[in-house]
């Protein structure tokens, strides 16, 4: 008899209704169950038993869609990124998904590639998705009214970048302070002669970095603004920067060198190498995020904590999905400056 109901079921879709007929029992006191409220209503454990046994043996799968509608909440977030193709934002999207789905919650992955063109079509898309809240990294050089007139109207929390007077919850790290331990970090070293190469943006955690930068230099006396250079995100980058370090390390040339971004970062020493640079000895580097190419030497870099980054956003997420209360929280987690071993 199992093997023939098993039989009438495969390839079906099995719903509570069937699961309520195998067993003799109300299609209600099933929801219950697999609902996870069976005390709610009043259903012995060993009948609940029974029904979650029945449900995995018919292959019964849960219709988020439907319980969403019922319930208001779909269990899935979107993580809208800038990059994807970026290592930092790449390991971002893998820590999220992994927490999320610990909590029962699934994410979907939007690539922006940071182009404004594509913010109206995914904010459209997430507004008429089955997706409860959104964990958003803005693009480069955007504005707040931009994001204002797409009127997305579910929450959201801002990661890693952030506007200045936009009332929204975010995820950042100490960019200030760390920029600024970065830099007094090559001052310790002897470095007098410091430069300083980021994009030209607008978001305020780069903005926050270069000012770290300057006031570091202006507390010893030694900032030369002829030293910072602030590329375009959609430049050639790696010409921009060859240039740059060319014009630099001229007789009487820069000593060290603090990278704004993971980014730059890793182009910025791949050129250094290609130029035959050593680095830690001809010049002194600081960047944010590992390097990506081979040195051979250790290179101290800004680390930031992935895992706690994707924790509390998607906390804060859930609580403003949970609580349909939309509290500004503006959480700062520290980073730290640590060094490849060789």
């Amino acid at each position: 008899m199992d093997k023939l109901k098993k039989k009438e079921t495969s390839g079906k879709k099995v719903s509570m209704q069937n699961i309520a007929d195998e067993l003799g029992v109300a299609r209600s006191t099933v929801s219950f169950v697999l609902n996870g409220k069976e005390k709610q209503g009043r259903i012995g454990e060993e009948l609940a038993q029974k029904i979650r046994m029945t449900a995995e043996k018919m292959n019964y799968r849960v219709n988020v869609v439907a319980r969403g509608l019922r319930t208001g909440c779909f269990n899935t977030i979107a993580l809208v990124i800038a990059d994807i193709s970026d290592v930092f934002f790449g390991s971002m999207a893998y820590n999220l998904q992994e927490y999320a789905e610990s909590k029962g919650y699934a994410l979907i992955i939007l690539n922006t590639g940071e182009k404004k063109e594509r913010l109206l079509p995914v904010f459209n898309m997430l507004s008429n998705r089955p997706v409860d809240g959104v964990i958003m990294v803005p693009i480069a050089n955007i504005e707040e009214r931009e994001i204002e007139k797409l009127g997305l109207d579910i929450p959201i929390v801002y990661v890693d970048r952030y506007f200045k007077t936009l009332n929204t919850s975010r995820v950042i790290i100490n960019n200030y302070e760390i920029t600024q331990m970065a830099t007094q970090l090559l001052i310790g070293k002897g470095c007098k002669k410091l430069a300083f190469i980021s994009y030209k943006e607008s978001l305020m955690h780069l903005q926050d970095r270069k000012k770290g930068f300057v006031d570091a230099l202006i507390a010893n006396n030694i900032f030369d603004e002829s030293l910072i250079c602030e590329i375009d995100y959609d430049s050639l980058k790696y010409e921009r920067i060859a240039d740059f370090l060319k014009e630099k390390l001229k007789n009487p040339g820069v000593d060290g060198f603090v990278f704004a971004t993971h980014g730059i970062t890793s182009l910025a020493s791949r050129c250094l190498i290609n130029m035959g640079v050593k680095l830690q000895s001809d010049v002194q580097i600081v960047g944010f995020g590992r390097m990506e190419v081979a040195t051979g030497v250790s290179i101290p870099y800004v680390k930031q904590p992935m895992y706690e980054i994707c924790k509390y956003s998607f906390d804060i997420l859930l609580n403003q999905i949970e609580t349909k209360e939309n509290k500004k929280i503006n959480c700062v987690l520290p980073a730290s400056i640590v060094s490849d071993k060789f």
